[in-house]
C-alpha cells in the first residue's frame, strides 16, 4: 500500500501512556513523526495501517492530507509599484 501522510488529533481527555502508544505505534508500522503541535500529529506511514491508527485508544481523528497540487499564485509587484507611483 502507499506511504501517506495523515493529520491524527488526541482526544483532549488522552493520557501520556496513550499519546506513547500512539507514538510507538505509528514507529513500528515503519512510519515516522513529521511534526508534533499541541495535540495534533502529523505522521506518515502505509496507508494499510490507517485504520489502525484511527481505533488506537486516545485518537480522535486520522485523516489523510495532501500538500501537492496546491498552486499559489504568483504575486505580481509590478502592478503594486505603479498604483503607489500614481499616489
Amino acid at each position: 500500500m502507499p506511504f501517506e501522510t495523515y493529520l491524527i488529533k488526541v482526544t483532549d481527555n488522552a493520557t501520556a501512556f496513550q499519546v506513547q502508544k500512539l507514538l510507538k505505534l505509528v514507529l513500528e508500522t515503519g512510519g515516522r513523526i513529521e511534526m508534533v503541535a499541541g495535540k495534533t500529529l502529523i505522521a506518515s506511514f502505509d496507508s494499510s495501517y490507517a485504520e489502525l491508527i484511527r481505533k488506537t485508544e486516545g485518537v480522535a481523528l486520522a485523516g489523510g492530507i495532501n500538500f501537492r497540487g496546491r498552486k499559489i499564485p504568483r504575486i505580481v509587484k509590478r502592478e503594486s509599484a505603479k498604483k503607489q507611483a500614481e499616489f
